[in-house]
């Protein structure tokens, strides 16, 4: 691990972290006003966000750049980002306050799970299904910031709606079925543990 702090792919990190000092305000004064240029534009500002969680993650591997603080950093970014955007988006009243609960509960119900994890000396790691579901989050997110038709429902938008709609009904199910299975796993390893420890 490299001995350097602020390099490219922690910068990139710190970049993520700001997110909620300036998309929030863009998202609840400028997603009002419905216009198409507009809200791609405020998409594309999210893209560009949610993007700096790859790269300085490929990049800190790739260059060799791994650092303490960019591992303690990333995953804070990450719900800085998601969860200042989804309050924005409830703002503006462009989701449902219920889906807002579940995504969040379940981000807070995985975050105990890890640290219950940690108290017994137990690592929950990243699934394949847990990088799905964030990469549906995530397509969710730009969607329901570019879609400026929502109030015209299926009928008058069924391309934006049924998309939108669709990556909803996605995220949902794989945030509950990916904590559910994270939880099994968590069980067994627990379970091995005790039996190794007997």
């Amino acid at each position: 691990m490299s001995s350097t702090v602020i390099n490219f792919p922690t910068l990139l990190t710190l970049i993520r972290l700001a997110s909620p000092l300036v998309l929030p305000l863009l998202l609840f004064y400028l997603l009002p006003y419905a216009s198409l240029p507009l809200n791609l534009a405020l998409a594309a500002i999210f893209v560009f966000f949610g993007l700096t969680d790859f790269f300085d993650g490929y990049l800190a591997r790739r260059l060799k750049q791994e650092t303490l603080l960019g591992q303690v950093l990333d995953p804070l970014a990450d719900k800085c980002l998601v969860y200042s955007t989804l309050i924005a988006l409830l703002a503006v009243q462009k989701i449902y306050f219920y889906w807002v609960v579940v995504l969040v509960g379940r981000e807070f119900f995985m975050m105990g799970l890890r640290l219950i994890a940690l108290e017994h000396a137990l690592v929950i790691k990243v699934s394949f299904l847990g990088k799905i579901k964030t990469a549906v989050h995530m397509a969710l997110l730009t969607v329901l910031i570019a879609n400026p038709y929502q109030a015209l429902g299926f009928q008058g938008a069924p391309y934006w709606n049924g998309i939108e709609c669709l990556l909803l009904i996605a995220a949902l199910f794989l945030s509950l079925f990916s904590a559910w299975l994270y939880y099994r796993v968590f069980i067994r390893e627990l379970i091995k543990k005790g039996t190794r420890e007997s």
